[in-house]
């Protein structure tokens, strides 16, 4: 097999001629492949002749043979030219399959560009400031405590915010009748069902009936009342009020912190802590990968472009689809949408191009200690034992990709180190 390359910028194009015998090699083996496996009225199992086949069958087998020939030689030209492809292949051009020489065809195909990297240490890089208010772990506090409210029946006040209200209650249409319920339980803030009509509720009194117009919400469970102007008819049967416990060492302690009150306030500043450093963290990688392009500027191979921005897509679709319950082939986005999400995913490639002569230039490597490392997080990220995510990679092929985010991520980390952190 002939390979001539002939490079244009990010593009390699590749002109592939497969040797006549081994044109004339495939085609009788398809042919003889055939014969077993078609029935010719006239002719025994197998004894069909070639050119009976070949009257009817010839288009079909010649199409087949080429795009075999075709895949086989395009990978084999890129062994033996040791070129990396990024993107998918552009057949440009495809002879006859019968040509006196050979078949013959061109394939055009972006190459990963190499980079000189200017500078890539030392580089001033802004790390926000990771602060904790005292308010902010005082309603940490509140939330721990609002685990421990329990419900009580109240007598002697009027409805308010907050509460739970056992409802006798009738919405009407004009004269037709949308919802009628004996008795529900309605929450006075944000109900999810009847969400709007908590306005016509607002200090009533246990026994106490009211009619009037309700304009429900649009995201209101029950889709009868959903987002419509109604009549409401509501007599209030019960009150219900949460009661929080007061705050103490005990209450602290059964709730899983160690050293009570103080130690509670000292826990929940950790956490909040840890989240925000991780979150400070992550928007300084953001920040360094923005300095280090704007550092080293180069052109990315729009196919990889191409590639990056149908990952980015099928991911927000996948998002989407798991927060909404809608099928992902239905989702779609604006061209405004698009362009942004290609501006990201042409930093995403010129980033991973970046990291990637930096790993290589600095000789950094993952380690099977780093990938256990990993699959650990993932495994208390998504509340799975490290089993399960071992398997999903395995399951999923998905070994190289894992070991791909590692090594960006270990990288990242060594320039944030080699950084000047504002």
């Amino acid at each position: 097999m002939k390979v001539d390359v002939t490079t244009d910028g990010f593009k390699r194009q590749l002109s592939i001629l497969v040797p006549r015998d081994r044109v004339a090699s495939r085609l009788d083996q398809e042919y003889k492949r055939l014969a077993g496996q078609v029935r010719m009225q006239g002719f025994r199992p197998g004894k069909t002749p070639r050119h009976v086949l070949q009257a009817r069958f010839g288009p079909r087998i010649e199409a087949d043979v080429k795009t075999d020939l075709i895949q086989q030689g395009y990978l084999e030209a890129l062994t033996e030219k040791e070129i990396k492809p990024v993107g998918e292949p552009s057949l440009a051009e495809a002879g006859d399959i019968d040509a006196a020489d050979g078949f013959h065809f061109t394939i055009t195909v972006d190459v990963r560009p190499e980079i000189t990297l200017e500078t890539y240490t030392g580089l001033d890089v802004v790390h926000p400031k990771v602060e904790v208010g005292a308010d902010e772990i005082e309603a940490q506090v509140a939330k721990r405590i609002e685990s421990e409210a329990k419900l009580i029946e109240v007598t002697d006040r009027a409805l308010v915010r907050g509460d739970m209200a056992l409802v006798e209650l009738e919405v009407k249409d004009g004269d037709s009748v949308v919802v009628s319920e004996p008795g529900t339980m309605i929450r006075t803030e944000d109900d999810p069902y009847f969400s709007g009509v908590e306005t016509l509720l607002d200090g009533m009194k246990i026994g106490e009936e009211r009619t009037g117009d309700v304009t429900f919400g649009p995201s209101a469970r029950v889709e009868a009342v959903a987002g419509r102007l109604l009549q409401v008819r509501a007599k209030l049967q019960s009150i219900q009020a949460r009661q929080l416990p007061p705050l103490t060492d005990e209450l602290a302690t059964s709730l899983g912190y160690e050293g009570g009150i103080t130690g509670m306030r000292a826990a929940l500043d950790t956490q909040l802590r840890a989240g925000r450093d991780e979150a400070a963290r992550n928007q300084a990688r953001a920040n360094l990968l923005e300095v280090l392009i704007a550092a080293n500027p180069f052109e990315v191979p729009e196919s990889m472009v191409e590639a990056s921005l149908k990952m980015l897509i099928e991911e927000l679709k996948l998002q989407t689809s798991l927060r909404t319950g809608r099928d992902p082939r239905t989702i779609g986005f604006s061209d405004a949408q698009v362009q942004d999400l290609r501006n990201r995913a042409r930093f995403a490639a010129r980033a991973a191009l970046i990291l990637e002569a930096v790993a290589k230039k600095e000789e950094l490597a993952v380690t099977d200690a780093d990938v256990d490392k990993k699959v650990a997080e993932l495994a208390d990220q998504r509340g799975q034992s490290v089993e399960a995510v071992r398997g999903w990679f395995s399951k999923e092929g998905a070994h190289d990709e894992l070991r791909e985010r590692i090594l960006e991520e270990k990288t990242l980390d060594w320039l944030l180190e080699r950084s000047h952190l504002v």
